[in-house]
């Protein structure tokens, strides 16, 4: 199932690059939270307790949040609100990755060694960030939980992965709106998302039964 269901977003994935070429409207807004609306159904089929629970509720955030900034191209007014469910998605994965560590003390170099690049990213974006310099540092500080929590995690090193990558897409989407436009930034930014998702779904995956803790 796990193969089918990656095919699968892979289809829903190229269908919105290529049907919405990542651009904003009512109707790509709902076809782009479509594929991590899959990994959240596939969630709920292949695994188990604690990390379904999690798992599912940040998987339907964050397809929550696609929607908002979709819809935030056509309404002009969702930004805030987007950046607010993708907040709550980056904590409940947080929580979840915190509470499930593993005892690898080699793991805590991985968490730390990210510290100093959420620092340079603040660095570089909060003083453009104006109005918005509390919300994004709100945000800045869950995806630091998020990434080094999916550090220190019990899971295989994908988890890792999906957790930098969706950093790298978030930093991506400061970088274009508080710093300096960059060069296909929209392709750059949901190619990187969508990797991440799958990443950190697969990474979560850990056999056909998950523990109930």
């Amino acid at each position: 199932m796990i193969a089918a269901v990656t095919a699968a977003y892979a289809l829903g994935c190229a269908a919105y690059l290529l049907a919405f070429g990542y651009n904003d409207s009512a109707t790509g807004a709902v076809v782009k939270m479509l594929p991590v609306l899959l990994l959240a159904a596939a969630s709920v089929r292949l695994m188990r307790g604690a990390w379904r629970r999690g798992m599912v509720t940040a998987l339907l955030f964050s397809a929550l949040g696609d929607w908002l900034l979709g819809m935030n191209g056509v309404r002009g007014d969702l930004f805030v609100a987007g950046l607010g469910s993708f907040l709550l998605a980056q904590l409940a994965y947080a929580q979840l990755f915190w509470r499930h560590r593993s005892p690898d003390r080699r793991r805590r170099a991985l968490a730390l060694a990210w510290l100093p690049v959420a620092a340079l990213l603040a660095w570089l974006v909060l003083p453009g960030a104006g109005t918005m310099a509390v919300p994004v540092t709100l945000y800045m500080l869950a995806i630091t939980a998020m990434v080094t929590g999916a550090a220190l995690a019990d899971r295989t090193l994908l988890l890792f992965a999906g957790a930098l990558a969706f950093a790298f897409s978030d930093a991506t989407i400061a970088l274009n709106r508080f710093v300096a436009p960059l060069p296909q930034a929209g392709l750059v930014i949901m190619l990187s998302y969508y990797l991440a998702q799958w990443l950190l779904w697969r990474g979560a995956l850990r056999g056909p039964e998950e523990e109930s803790r």
